[in-house]
């Protein structure tokens, strides 16, 4: 009988193991599949409260005049029931937050590694300055089916 249950053990366990290696596995070659683009990580990613100018890169250049309004009051993006809410758009030079207000925590993560807010817990908020215009799909990697894109103008 003793020996029974220890080869009971030690199949559940390998099948375990076995299991949890798949997940781990499907979900790295799924993350792998969304992008073609090997992921670029901006070092000018806040997620705190610090003036956006203190984190915004050197310049060469004149920087592009950004849209008064938008600048001023910025853009808020809410997650509530596993989903990302709206507004789909934003200016460079302005300030997107995005807010977590579901149960569960969350991130907002870009498809491009531009963007990365880490775990947003719920209640919490993390901000995110553009400096380049573009289009920017992003998802939670907590919750991949929660997906959505941003639209950025110069």
């Amino acid at each position: 009988m003793g020996a029974n249950n220890t080869l009971n053990r030690t199949v559940g366990w390998v099948l375990t193991s076995a299991a949890v290696v798949l997940v781990l596995l499907l979900a790295g070659v799924a993350s792998d599949a969304l992008t073609d683009d090997p992921p670029v990580v901006s070092p000018y990613a806040t997620g705190s409260d610090e003036e956006p100018g203190d984190t915004s890169p050197p310049t060469t250049s004149a920087p592009p005049e950004p849209n008064d309004t938008a600048a001023a009051t910025g853009t808020a993006i809410t997650i509530s029931g596993f989903a990302f809410g709206d507004p789909t758009s934003g200016v460079v030079g302005g300030e997107v937050t995005v807010t977590n207000a579901d149960g569960a925590s969350h991130t907002w993560t870009s498809r491009d590694g531009v963007f990365d807010s880490g775990s947003i817990a719920s209640g919490d908020s993390f901000s995110f300055v553009f400096d380049a215009p573009g289009d920017y799909d992003f998802f939670c990697s907590i919750h991949p089916s929660m997906t959505g894109a941003i639209s950025v103008t110069g």
